[in-house]
C-alpha cells in the first residue's frame, strides 16, 4: 500500500469513533491518524485507517480521542518517531526538513486549512521537495485541488509560514541541517551581568517538561476548577516544568481530576488540569483549536524563541569549545535574565542575551538566532 493515497473521509471509515473518543470519528479529527497510516504503509506496512486506529487502541495510543504520535512503532515496527518540531507564530526550518527528505525521512506537518479567522487545523504528509514547495499527500480528499503544500495552503505565505508543526518519522536516524554557525566578528565579547541565579532542578533530564494539548489552557491558583482562580492562560506552544516528582507526576498524565502544579518560562507558578497536558517527549496531538474564550495571555516578561536548528547555549558571551552547554532545539523558549534594554539586541549580530530555560539552566545565546515572543 506504500504511496497509496488514504483519506479520513472515506465512507468507510470517516464516521467511526477517534481513539477513546465520546463522539469524536475520523472524519472530523483524523487527518493527522491518516497521515500516520499513510507514513507506515510508505516505510512497508499494511494498513488502512480503521485498521490502524484498532490497533493503536490496543497498544495505548491514544489520550481520549487524541494520537499518541510516538507510539507509531508499535504497529509500524520499522518506522520511529523522530523528533517534533512548533513554530507558530514563526518561519518553520525548512532546512531541517529538506534535511529528513533527502535522508529518507517524511515529516507531516500541522497547517491551518482555512484563510477564516482563527485556526483551522489540518495535517498532511510532505513527501518530495518541489522548487520552493513541496508535493504533499493530503488526508481529506479533495481531488480538485493543487497537491502541493504552497499550491493548496499558499493563502498564508510561504511554505516556512504555512507550517506550524512538523513531526519526523523514518526507519532511521534523522538526518538534521548542521549546527548554526555563530558570528566570527573580532569585536569583542559584549559584557552582561549575570542575574542572581534562580532555584533550578538538578538536570534537565530530573523534570517532567509538559505542553498543553490545547489552545487558552488555564493555569490556576488552586486545583480546582472556578472563575476566579486563573492566573493566565497557556499557549500550546508553552513548555511548563511539573513542581513534583517526575516518576508519580507520569502517572497523572491525561487523567481527568487531576493537577500538576507547574511553573512557566516566565517563572509563574500554579495548576493546570493533567487531562489537558501531555509530556512534551510523548505528544498526544488534537485539533489543536484555539478557544475564543481563553485566548492565551501576553508574555509580562521578555521571553524569546530560538529562531534557529540547534542553538548554542554557552556560559559565556563568546564562542569557544570551552563555552558550549548544550544546542537548543528550533523554538526553545527561553526568559531573558538581564537587566538594561536586551530587547534591542534581538536578531542583531554580535549581539548576546543572557537566558535562562524553563528548568532553570543559565547562559548565552546569540540574540541573531532568536526572536521575540
Amino acid at each position: 500500500m506504500a504511496g497509496n493515497p488514504l483519506y479520513q473521509n472515506d465512507p468507510r471509515w470517516e464516521n467511526s469513533i477517534m481513539g477513546f473518543g465520546k463522539t469524536e470519528t475520523i472524519g472530523k479529527l483524523g487527518c493527522l491518524l491518516t497521515s500516520m497510516t499513510m507514513v507506515g504503509n510508505y516505510f512497508g506496512g499494511n494498513e488502512t485507517v480503521a485498521s490502524f486506529n484498532e490497533k493503536m487502541k490496543q497498544n495505548n495510543g491514544f489520550q481520549g480521542p487524541w494520537v499518541k504520535a510516538f507510539q507509531i512503532t508499535a504497529v509500524f515496527p520499522n518506522v520511529k518517531y523522530q523528533k517534533r518540531i512548533e513554530c507558530d507564530n514563526q518561519d518553520a526550518p525548512l532546512d531541517e526538513i529538506d534535511a529528513a527528505l533527502a535522508g529518507g525521512s517524511l515529516p507531516v506537518v500541522r497547517v491551518d486549512y482555512s484563510p477564516a479567522a482563527g485556526v483551522q487545523s489540518h495535517w498532511v504528509v510532505l513527501h518530495k521537495k518541489d522548487g520552493s514547495d513541496y508535493q504533499m499527500w493530503d488526508p481529506h480528499n479533495s481531488p480538485e485541488k493543487p497537491p502541493t503544500l504552497v499550491g493548496r495552503f499558499g493563502f498564508a505565505g510561504t511554505a516556512a509560514q504555512i507550517i506550524q508543526e512538523i513531526i519526523f518519522f523514518g526507519s532511521g536516524t534523522l538526518a538534521e541541517p548542521k549546527p548554526e554557525k555563530t558570528s566570527t566578528s573580532s569585536k569583542p565579547a559584549p559584557k552582561v551581568e549575570t542575574a542572581a541565579p534562580t532555584a533550578t532542578l538538578q538536570d534537565d533530564a530530573d523534570a517532567l517538561i509538559i505542553a498543553p494539548t490545547v489552545n487558552g489552557l488555564s493555569m490556576r491558583d488552586q486545583p480546582k476548577l472556578s472563575g476566579s482562580n486563573v492566573l493566565k492562560y497557556l499557549p500550546q506552544s508553552s513548555k511548563l516544568v511539573v513542581l513534583e516528582d517526575a516518576a508519580t507526576a507520569q502517572a497523572k498524565l491525561g487523567k481527568r481530576n487531576n493537577w500538576f502544579r507547574v511553573r512557566d518560562i516566565e517563572g509563574k507558578e500554579g495548576y493546570v488540569a493533567a487531562w489537558y497536558v501531555t509530556a512534551v517527549a510523548d505528544p498526544a496531538l488534537g485539533a489543536h483549536k484555539t478557544s475564543q474564550a481563553n485566548k492565551p495571555s501576553a508574555p509580562t516578561k521578555l521571553v524569546v524563541k530560538t529562531s534557529a536548528s540547534s542553538v548554542s547555549l554557552r556560559t559565556e558571551p563568546r564562542v569557544a569549545s570551552s563555552t558550549l552547554i548544550t544546542y537548543l532545539p528550533f523554538g526553545t523558549e527561553l526568559l531573558v535574565i538581564e537587566d538594561g534594554d536586551a530587547a534591542s539586541k534581538i536578531g542583531q549580530q554580535n549581539q548576546w542575551l543572557n537566558v535562562q530555560t524553563v528548568t532553570g539552566r543559565q547562559g548565552y545565546v546569540a540574540a541573531w538566532f532568536v526572536k521575540k515572543v
